[in-house]
């Protein structure tokens, strides 16, 4: 007789155990990590799907396929937003996970950035030095306050206890802190514990600390006899635009069927948190005046957007003769986090944006273009589950 398959979910500290069963034996399972994360300066609630496993055993028998699928219903039940995970290619997206997040990196040549020292004088009495434990809430702030409006980014809660990784699983962080002449922390920086290498996947703050705070992170290079310096920002972050006069490489590495991915679980929920973002996007353009609603046709679901004075408003997607926008939900995710634009998505089989928006094809491109604009969505690496 055949063994039968059941699902158990248990609480864990970060979030959810959801475990497949055979007999009692567990074969699969993964950790559904319970986070807040920001779409531009809106909160959403997120699972972030980690520890996806299946015993070596039973691999090959479709258990990871039904333990993804429990997950993506029962993160629906529990009322969660949206999903994103860090997967191994050509898996991920059967399950509505489609591809949002690219790598950052930015490398400096550990000669030419010694030049911080005489790139003009930092804020006048700073110093840098390895943070203690007592200044992980004053870090916290920082962070919350540097990424408040940065898609992606994780919401650290008062109960954050500092970096559980540094750039990769396995990594000890090291983080420094920039203070004032008074010790008030005003920027800081957090790079991997390692002798081979100098890898910055933090550095956030008071952008008058910037080059005290590099100094600091030469001085580590040099110590490790390192020829480069890596930083895992994104390419408009305040550092890097700072640090392009250093010279150097940034790359931005686009993954393909893999790496970050996300997907829409509550398409209603989603866009009730939305609102206030897309109505600061739509009131700083020049089609704040536009008065027009449409409907949003997705595969999880539809509803009604409008727009009025500035203002966008979430219903119902109620029957008549509103225009239609069909779109996936996982093109509809990529819109989110800024990775492809309108008109690119636009192309893609199964998204249809119908005539009437805004009076033309190019209007209504428009308005589209103001509510989901193309924009560097990052993660930090210590926050990867």
């Amino acid at each position: 007789m055949a063994k039968q398959f059941e699902m158990r979910v248990e609480e864990v500290p970060r979030g959810q155990r959801v475990e497949l069963l055979l007999g009692g034996e567990h074969v699969s399972g993964l950790i559904i990590n319970d986070l807040q994360m920001r779409v531009g300066r809106a909160v959403v609630h997120m699972g972030g799907i980690g520890g996806v496993h299946t015993d070596r055993k039973h691999r090959m028998k479709g258990y990871s396929r039904r333990v993804m699928e429990y997950a993506n219903e029962y993160m629906l039940e529990r009322g969660y937003d949206v999903s994103l995970l860090f997967g191994i290619r050509h898996f991920y997206h059967k399950f509505g996970f489609a591809c949002c997040l690219p790598d950052y990196r930015l490398t400096l040549p550990t000669r030419i950035a010694e030049k911080a020292k005489v790139e003009g004088p930092p804020a006048r009495g700073i110093k840098v030095g390895r943070a203690r434990a007592g200044d992980l809430a004053r870090i916290r702030t920082i962070y919350n306050a540097q990424y408040a409006q940065r898609t992606g980014t994780v919401v650290r809660p008062r109960t954050w206890a500092g970096f559980r990784m540094g750039s990769s699983w396995g990594s000890r962080a090291v983080p420094l802190v920039a203070a004032n002449a008074r010790g008030r922390i005003l920027s800081y920086a957090g790079f991997d514990d390692r002798e081979d290498a100098v890898t910055v996947f933090e550095l956030a703050g008071d952008a008058r600390t910037y080059a005290a705070l590099l100094a600091a992170v030469v001085r580590e290079a040099v110590k490790r006899r390192v020829e480069s310096i890596a930083f895992l920002l994104p390419p408009d972050d305040g550092f890097t635009v700072y640090a392009r006069r250093f010279g150097g490489r940034l790359e931005t590495t686009c993954h393909y069927a893999g790496g970050g991915m996300s997907r829409v679980i509550n398409l209603r929920t989603l866009f009730e948190k939305l609102t206030p973002e897309l109505s600061a996007r739509l009131a700083d353009s020049a089609l704040a005046r536009r008065r027009t609603s449409f409907v949003l046709k997705t595969d999880v679901g539809a509803l009604t957007l409008t727009a009025r004075d500035g203002q966008v408003s979430v219903s119902r997607a109620a029957r008549g003769r509103k225009p239609v926008v069909s779109i996936p939900q996982h093109r509809l995710s990529q819109l989110l986090f800024g990775f492809r634009t309108v008109a690119d998505v636009a192309r893609d089989p199964g998204v249809r944006v119908a005539a009437g928006l805004g009076g033309s094809k190019r209007s209504e491109t428009q308005l589209l273009d103001v509510l989901f604009p193309f924009h560097w969505a990052h993660v930090s690496r210590p926050d990867y589950f």
